[in-house]
């Protein structure tokens, strides 16, 4: 029985290609044998027994489970910053690498569609885009009932100051908007790029807009609870571009529920990896009020990014494949 491992080209399987870069594929396909699906968690699992590399996008968890199928997997490639699709504990174990766009700083700065995002999600919020839409559609016209707010010299709160998070603060600024900053990269007290830097309850008390911009990890999970809603204005907004675990679901469901916040925007939800994993709760509330709105984590889904990363991740991959198999 001939390894697989032991063939010319290592096999790639791409378990979500819808869309794929034709730039990336060429240059993937000078270094593997590239196989290309759209799959299921139980296709993944029928398909994954031959592939030496695994490339995925949100759709599926990638656990031990998975693992075990692919005897001979050798790295999980997938073109996101945020890795909690990924068991990377069992990634370990199992000394299978991990090939990301994580720590990818320089050229991620080019990678702006999230950020747009966060921004149209604002701006639908707070002009009532969505609702007013419905209302045209079925057959009304009656402006009144559709009196917004403007990001105009309004505060907005940027929980986290990566790359997102400075992307994001320059385009609220050049809305004229008046921006502060909590990060644990920079003292409480002190400015970044001219904005103030507080205490996470300073800039959940003052914002009127509140924007997430952390990366997720178990020590922020459930950042933003019943605690941190109740500091927040009675007119603000929450907005979340970034994991869904990041926000304690029943507190905003709550909140959102009793008035004590103004509205939120999500583009994320907890554990989105599991089929109809959106709380019911906030779905409801979502098709009833006009105080939430939901998006099925598209921020980064343009072609224009997906293909910049596409093409920058082959890359990196076909590099990272010389050294396996040169090792």
């Amino acid at each position: 029985m001939v390894d697989p491992t032991m063939t010319a080209k290592p096999k790639l399987l791409i378990a979500e290609c819808q869309g794929f870069s034709d730039r990336a594929l060429e240059i993937l396909a000078g270094s593997f044998e590239v196989r290309l699906a759209d799959l299921d968690r139980a296709g993944l699992l029928r398909e994954v027994a031959a592939c030496e590399f695994l490339w995925v996008r949100l759709r599926n968890m990638i656990d031990g489970e998975i693992m075990d199928a692919a005897p001979h997997l050798r790295a999980i490639i997938t073109n996101t910053t945020g890795l909690n699709h990924i068991d990377l504990l069992q990634a370990e174990r199992r000394k299978i690498s991990v090939v990301s766009l994580k720590g990818e700083s320089e050229f991620l700065k080019q990678i702006r569609a999230t950020a747009e995002h966060t921004i149209g999600l604002t701006l639908a919020l707070l002009r009532k885009i969505p609702s007013a839409h419905h209302h045209v559609c079925e057959g009304h016209w009656d402006r009144n009932v559709f009196k917004g707010r403007e990001i105009h010299e309004k505060t907005v709160g940027i929980i986290g100051y990566g790359r997102l998070g400075k992307i994001v603060a320059g385009m609220f600024q050049a809305f004229g908007a008046r921006v502060i900053v909590n990060s644990r990269e920079y003292a409480n007290g002190t400015q970044i790029d001219a904005f103030p830097v507080v205490e996470l309850a300073q800039l959940l008390q003052q914002s009127d807009i509140v924007s997430l911009h952390v990366n997720y990890e178990p020590a922020n999970d459930g950042l933003i609870g019943k605690s941190e809603l109740g500091l927040m204005r009675q007119s603000a907004v929450l907005i979340n571009t970034a994991r869904g675990e990041l926000i304690d679901e029943d507190a905003l469901a709550s909140a959102l529920e009793s008035g004590s916040i103004g509205g939120a925007a999500i583009d994320v939800v907890r554990d989105e990896q599991v089929k109809g994993s959106a709380s019911a709760r906030l779905v409801e509330l979502a098709t009833n009020s006009g105080r939430l709105i939901m998006t099925p984590h598209i921020g980064g889904n343009t072609p224009e990014s997906l293909s910049k990363t596409e093409i920058f991740l082959a890359q990196k991959l076909c590099e990272f494949g010389k050294g396996v198999r040169n090792q």
